[in-house]
């Protein structure tokens, strides 16, 4: 198994690097931990709230013994959590995603448009292509007009997102990936969307629905509605929220201190159980919404917005826009007495996220309705 970076047109040897940045730089460096069983921290550093947040961490503290990686949720879900994965997680999740491809095709390479900072990215784009012993193809910035390009090639398993889905049905291209195939995350990847690729361009997207603490749970293909969990991953319900148990599962996770991970483990994704191994999903508690990849906490927004000044109180709803390349969009009502800017917000919003776009619209004018505890339970516009 080799790297191959697009842009210099060269393959690359597995290294350790010191400040891992681009693409191919995460990618060599995450494989020789792995293969080398070296323990690191991986994350996204272009966040700079996520970056002081592991940094208020002491090196001692954050390393622990027989684990691989340690992973920080995405940083936008309030306080992120560390997720310690050990090396036999990520092998035996590699193999149960490698037993779920097409028998019938047979794949020479990889070519992935993710980055590396996370668990979708080194685990999938990564440790299968390891795993399967075949290349892997990485490019700093993809257009979806070039991945159509390389999708072409006979063999080629694309790991990317939902956007570069839509992005390419939006295009339509007059090419076919017959003999590719697409793995993508499920949200927010809808059927309709999934269905209209596979049709247009006759190559399936199998949609793998996982979380950085849970690792991989279940997966679905094309326009499917229910998901199919892994056979080793046991599922269940608890108020309508799916639990798993799986060999995939994190060990132990970071918050304030360091925790062994019980089983079953409780997510918070709403679903309907239809059997043993299936099941609907629903949709995600109501605080966290799912923008460009990444799971935002509605509150940790809500606190941004009222730190500006003359902010008195703000609410944020999550709304679907099956139009736009990103479902989810957040609308912000503000309670001010001025008018607030969106140009003033994106400032806010880059010191925390970086540059993660965020799509947003602003009401002003509003009162913010509580209830008795002071609780946020609606809005309405000032008289």
């Amino acid at each position: 198994m080799r790297i191959y970076d697009m842009d210099t047109k060269q393959y690359v040897d597995f290294c350790k690097v010191e400040n891992p940045i681009t693409k191919v730089e995460q990618l060599s460096h995450a494989l020789y931990c792995y293969e080398n069983e070296v323990f690191d921290i991986i994350y996204d550093k272009a966040q700079p709230a996520l970056r002081a947040h592991v940094k208020s961490f002491g090196e001692e503290f954050l390393k622990q013994d027989g684990m691989q990686f340690l992973y920080f949720t995405s940083g936008t879900t309030g306080t992120p959590t560390g997720v310690y994965k050990t090396k036999e997680n990520s092998k035996k999740q590699a193999w149960a995603l490698i037993d779920t491809l097409p028998k019938d095709m047979k794949f020479n390479r990889i070519v992935t448009t993710v980055p590396f900072v996370h668990i979708y990215g080194v685990d999938i784009g990564g440790v299968v292509a390891r795993e399967m012993n075949i290349d892997v193809w990485v490019k700093e910035n993809f257009l979806p007009e070039e991945l159509a390009i390389e999708a072409q090639v006979e063999g080629t398993l694309i790991v990317t997102t939902p956007l570069f889905i839509k992005a390419l049905n939006r295009v339509k291209k007059d090419v076919k990936f017959k003999n590719s195939y697409f793995l993508t995350s499920t949200a927010p990847l809808s059927t309709d969307d999934a269905k209209e690729f596979a049709g247009h361009y006759k190559s399936s997207v199998m949609q793998l629905f996982a979380s950085t603490e849970t690792g991989m749970m279940a997966y679905k293909v094309d326009d499917e509605t229910v998901l199919r969990a892994y056979d080793c991953v046991e599922i269940g319900e608890s108020d309508n929220m799916l639990n798993i148990s799986s060999p995939f599962v994190a060990k132990r996770v970071l918050n304030k201190t360091i925790q062994d991970v019980k089983f079953p483990f409780q997510t918070e994704d709403i679903v309907e159980m239809l059997s043993e191994h299936k099941f609907k999903l629903l949709g995600r508690s109501s605080n966290l919404a799912k923008v460009a990849g990444k799971r935002i906490s509605t509150l940790q927004i809500e606190n941004i917005v009222e730190s500006l000044e003359n902010v008195e109180c703000a609410l944020v709803k999550v709304r679907k826009d099956e139009k736009a390349l990103r479902d989810e969009v957040l609308d912000i009502y503000v309670e001010s007495s001025v008018e607030i800017k969106s140009k003033d917000l994106k400032t806010a919003l880059k010191k925390v996220f970086g540059s993660m776009h965020i799509v947003f619209k602003l009401y002003n004018n509003m009162l913010i309705t509580k209830s008795s505890v002071g609780k946020k339970i609606g809005f309405k516009e000032k008289n």
